[in-house]
């Protein structure tokens, strides 16, 4: 049997303390670390959350800009509307206030 004296086992304790006081600070860097990641998880997933509503206003601006685009006249529309002003505002239209009325 080995012999120990009282300095090795003051050395094995100094040890051992310093193991435990190690292990406790690396799991209280895990537990903040794990905090840290649960925070980063809750913004991740908001601003997921956000990209789906903004992504939604979108796609509902687009469907909207759309309806509108289709309520633009053409150009044979506008040149018509045109045509109708000036012949409006002709003297010969001026003449003939049944025509006026009738366009």
């Amino acid at each position: 049997m080995s012999s120990f004296n009282a300095q090795t086992l003051t050395h094995a304790r100094e040890a051992l303390a310093a193991a435990d006081q190690d292990r406790q600070n690396l799991a209280a860097q895990v537990r903040e670390q794990t905090t840290k990641i649960m925070e980063l998880g809750l913004e991740i997933k908001r601003q997921m959350d956000l990209v789906t509503f903004n992504e939604q206003l979108l796609a509902d601006a687009r469907r909207e800009i759309e309806a509108l685009r289709a309520q633009l006249p053409d150009v044979e529309t506008i040149e018509a509307f045109a045509e109708l002003n000036r012949y409006l505002v002709a003297p010969e239209a001026q003449r003939n206030e049944s025509l006026r009325i009738a366009a």
